[in-house]
């Protein structure tokens, strides 16, 4: 993660502890000493050059009459820690790893929530389209290339469609029906796909948000929700893991709205019709 983006998520906690106890009005000597602490340490901690611990959290809160807030404030610590997955790290030995460390995930997640604005999710991709689509994230990074294993690693993510009792949403902007990834043969395969998910199939959902549509959010980045307890969120460094609740209800929330503009069914067919139609030039 980048130095500045690690800073700025410090910073934030920093600024919200210093709040809590300034509500309180105690004195951070104070804290410190309610607290059985060094009286420097609640200073190193309100200006993030000291990261605390959950059990530090605990305490802040407990002296501060705060405890209300214990639970958001342990998973910012957490976030800090481990919400941000850093594609360098894992790339250095290839995409493979990348597409691999989600495994364990996909596997305990029973409620899948997706947006994507102009791509289509690693879930739905056609063999072709996930090829070109790693190809241009190798190509773009300079990393080692293993393509086949990591396009065999992406495939293998598509057996928990199958799997029993888990639940799939997917919303995709309409740009991505019509990203070329792959040539003209491909992406016709891809739509045709995404066009049998638009019938009734009970464990999954597939909606498409109109162009022409008046959308009540605009996020400026794709996300996927796993269960109500953690997000990610691609950016072009690399991921977020998202666990603090009230961030991750925020998501859900937006997910909703999202959900609500979209279209199913027989619209959603006929909008990737437009699009193959489109690609074919006809």
């Amino acid at each position: 993660m980048p130095p500045s983006r690690i800073g700025e998520a410090k910073g934030i906690l920093a600024a919200r502890l210093r709040e809590i106890r300034s509500e309180a009005s105690l004195t951070g000597r104070t804290l410190a000493s309610e607290a059985g602490w060094h009286y420097s340490k609640v200073s190193k901690i309100e200006h993030a050059s000291q990261m605390p611990n959950e059990n530090d959290i605990r305490v802040w809160c407990r002296v501060c009459d705060a405890e209300e807030y214990v639970v958001d404030l342990i998973a910012a610590v957490r976030n800090i820690d481990s919400m941000y997955t850093e594609w360098r790290r894992l790339e250095a030995t290839g995409l493979r790893h990348v597409q691999e460390s989600f495994q364990p995930l996909y596997r305990d997640t029973q409620q899948f929530r997706v947006f994507q604005h102009s791509a289509i999710p690693g879930l739905l991709q056609t063999p072709e389209y996930a090829r070109a689509h790693l190809r241009a994230v190798i190509d773009f990074r300079g990393i080692p290339d293993d393509l086949d294993a990591a396009v065999a690693a992406r495939l293998s993510h598509q057996e928990v469609l199958a799997a029993g009792g888990k639940r799939f949403m997917f919303i995709v902007g309409e740009q991505a029906l019509r990203t070329q990834v792959c040539d003209e043969d491909g992406m016709i395969a891809q739509l045709d796909r995404l066009a049998g998910l638009t019938g009734n199939m009970p464990q999954v959902s597939f909606g498409v948000l109109p162009t022409a549509a008046r959308l009540p959010i605009m996020p400026p980045e794709n996300f996927w929700i796993y269960d109500d307890n953690q997000v990610r969120v691609d950016t072009i460094p690399g991921q977020f893991r998202i666990k603090a609740p009230t961030d991750v209800a925020l998501y859900e929330r937006a997910f909703t709205k999202l959900a609500e503009a979209a279209v199913y069914g027989r619209p959603a067919h006929d909008l990737i019709s437009a699009a193959s139609e489109g690609i074919r030039g006809t």
